[in-house]
């Protein structure tokens, strides 16, 4: 349960064993390389980089092609087998059984079959849209029965087609019916326009024109030859031919969904082959060979060693040394147990710790569970967590990823349940249960525990930052900023729980002593690495003043009992409205069940949301922030997690 210690290495190997020596190093995965470029030794020797620019080029339009094949072919596999490839996980196959498979499929003859497709589909869609708003000009004008060609074929008159706003058309009916030689029609109707025929003797058509213009008209050219209601019948006709080829087309895309695992298998190949390439960007070389540099764990020393050996025989030169304790390049990856892993995520969102530091992730993954817990604190919530997760990690075949985030919920499950019994909560009050502390009536208890436990949170960590100053060789830095912050705050909560509480004048007494000699020990060296006396005087007081902020930290661990009371209360209320319901009979019955279903499914959600999110603030506030500084770099192995393919 710590960082992973780390060896640092530098490695001479022949230009022309590179490659092989790169395939052999991302089979073995924990590689961590260093830019070279960037070394100012190297930059004085005037070592120069190595050009892989065009290469990587190449690659990234190859899997462009490749993701545009996959995404479009997705489209069209079938939900079972989407099903099947979610239960069964994805395939398996060893590295060298991928490069095997990869160089034997044509995948641009893949892509230029699917890229010849989907410009079919996108010029099908795009005539049906055509069609579609054709249709939808036409179909307001479906009274007219007079064929379009008929219309507009008038010599002696103008004829106008066009639509006016509704609110206009009272007003532009009475003004053209002024007109003496104008036949005006309403041929249909919209919500918001309607759609005007006006035929006019030529010796009125500007007067016309300067009336519908002035109330917002819109001309509207119509389609066709025939009447529009008989085009509207073509056009369908038309739309449904393109129908049939759109669905011709699906039909060939499916028949490709059969390569689709091939293209997966590519992908994956030319994923790892890109990344070789950007790491060899970090090398650099002479005439002959390449200087390559890195950290690798330092337990697989041996095992890097032999693998080089195994393609570079003799020809090699290889340095390896303990890495530094306060080096600052390099990268930190965890090792925990399977309970801590799961919450490493939390970790790492925060931030790593420096290759020098303590890993945090063991000690608030506890807190971070019972917290949790008190804030959901339902049996029913916690067995769907419980039976949910549990079912996913039997069932399905996941990513270590996958895992670890459903062994995060899996865990909390647990510490849900118990607080649900603490309670008595299950669904709120839909069974009633005994509990060991009633929610509606001992919320002052509730208060004091969650109180507590923020003692306890916090005072854990002020014990971590003393661990952590005697461990690096300052007692007197544990003293002063661990050990007279017990003092003041321990002292001063015997202190005033005393001026509440009926306790020995002792407790009272002690309480005082021990608060007032960790007032002094703060304010004497709060500010002892300043070096001027008005610096150390005015840092100390600052230092003492923070013992505020110890109160508002304190009072923050009152959300854990606030946001079990709201799940509870909220629980309550959608059985409330339940039982009212079941009231009213099978329809009541009926509405009740839906409503109990999305009312908890919901509440769930929000409980789940909220518990997440301020657990995570009390950890990274009132916990981290009294020990963990972080900053460290992830250590980037040398084989990423697959999307498609699990590499053996």
């Amino acid at each position: 349960m710590a960082i992973v210690e780390m060896n640092k290495f530098t490695l001479f190997v022949f230009s022309e064993t590179r490659e092989d020596l790169l395939r052999e190093l991302q089979r073995f995965k924990y590689v961590h390389f260093l830019d070279l470029k960037e070394n100012e030794k190297i930059k004085e020797w005037g070592l120069t980089g190595i050009d892989v620019e065009d290469a990587l080029e190449v690659v990234d339009d190859d899997l462009h092609k490749l993701m545009f094949s996959i995404n479009e072919l997705n489209k069209y596999t079938n939900r079972q087998n989407i099903f099947q490839k979610v239960k069964n996980g994805s395939p398996s196959l060893s590295f060298e059984e991928l490069g095997k498979r990869a160089i034997t499929i044509d995948f641009l003859s893949f892509y230029k079959q699917v890229r010849k497709l989907v410009s079919q589909k996108e010029h099908i869609l795009y005539k049906q849209n055509q069609i579609k708003a054709k249709i939808e000009l036409l179909t307001p004008w479906i009274p007219l029965h007079v064929p379009v060609e008929l219309l507009y074929s008038i010599k002696t008159c103008d004829v106008i087609t066009g639509r006016i706003p509704k609110r206009f058309q009272k007003k532009v009916e009475l003004q053209l019916a002024s007109s003496q030689y104008t036949y005006f029609s309403i041929i249909g109707e919209d919500q918001d326009f309607a759609y005007l025929l006006s035929i006019s003797d030529r010796s009125e058509t500007e007067h016309i024109r300067k009336i519908l213009k002035a109330h917002e008209f819109t001309r509207i050219t119509l389609i066709g030859s025939e009447e529009p209601k008989e085009t509207i019948v073509k056009l369908k006709k038309d739309f449904q031919e393109e129908q049939k080829r759109l669905a011709d087309l699906k039909n060939q895309f499916q028949q490709l969904t059969e390569k689709l695992t091939d293209l997966e298998i590519v992908y994956e190949y030319y994923q790892l082959k890109k990344m070789r390439l950007t790491a060899t960007k970090n090398y650099v070389r002479t005439d002959y060979f390449n200087i390559i540099e890195g950290y690798i764990p330092k337990k697989l020393a041996d095992d890097f060693q032999k693998r080089i050996e195994q393609k570079c025989g003799d020809d090699y030169y290889l340095e390896m040394r303990e890495a530094g304790k306060n080096d600052p390049n390099v990268p930190i990856l965890l090792e925990n147990s399977r309970f801590a892993r799961s919450f490493e995520s939390l970790t790492a969102m925060y931030a790593l710790p420096k290759y020098g530091e303590i890993d945090p992730t063991p000690l608030f993954s506890i807190f971070y569970l019972i917290f949790f817990g008190m804030m959901v604190a339902d049996i029913g919530y916690g067995l769907i967590l419980l039976v949910g997760t549990f079912g996913a990690l039997k069932l399905l075949k996941l990513t270590q990823q996958q895992k670890n985030f459903l062994q995060f919920f899996y865990y909390l499950s647990y510490s849900t349940i118990f607080w649900g019994i603490v309670y008595g909560s299950f669904f709120g009050d839909l069974i009633p249960l005994p509990s060991l502390i009633n929610m509606e009536e001992q919320y002052n208890l509730l208060l004091v525990l969650s109180i507590a436990f923020g003692i306890m949170h916090i005072f854990f960590a002020l014990g971590v930052r003393g661990y952590l100053a005697i461990k690096n060789g300052r007692l007197l830095d544990a003293i002063f900023d661990a050990g007279f912050w017990f003092l003041a705050l321990g002292g001063g909560i015997a202190f005033v729980a005393s001026l509440f509480l009926s306790v020995p004048p002792s407790i009272e007494k002690t309480g005082l002593v021990m608060m007032v000699i960790g007032m002094i020990g703060i304010l004497f060296t709060g500010g002892r690495n300043s070096k001027s006396i008005g610096g150390k005087i005015g840092g100390g007081l600052y230092t003492l003043y923070g013992i505020s902020g110890y109160v508002g930290d304190f009072v923050s661990y009152s959300r854990l009992m606030a946001l079990g009371l709201s799940s509870a209360f909220i629980a309550s209320a959608i059985n409330m409205m339940v039982g009212m319901l079941f009231k009213m009979g099978i329809i009541g019955i009926i509405f009740g069940l839906i409503v109990f279903v999305v009312g908890q499914a919901f509440n769930i959600f929000l409980s789940l949301l909220g518990s997440y999110v301020h657990t995570i603030r009390l950890t990274y506030v009132e916990f981290f922030g009294k020990f963990y500084e972080g900053g460290g770099k992830a250590f980037q192995t040398f084989r990423s997690d697959s999307k498609y393919i699990h590499i053996k």
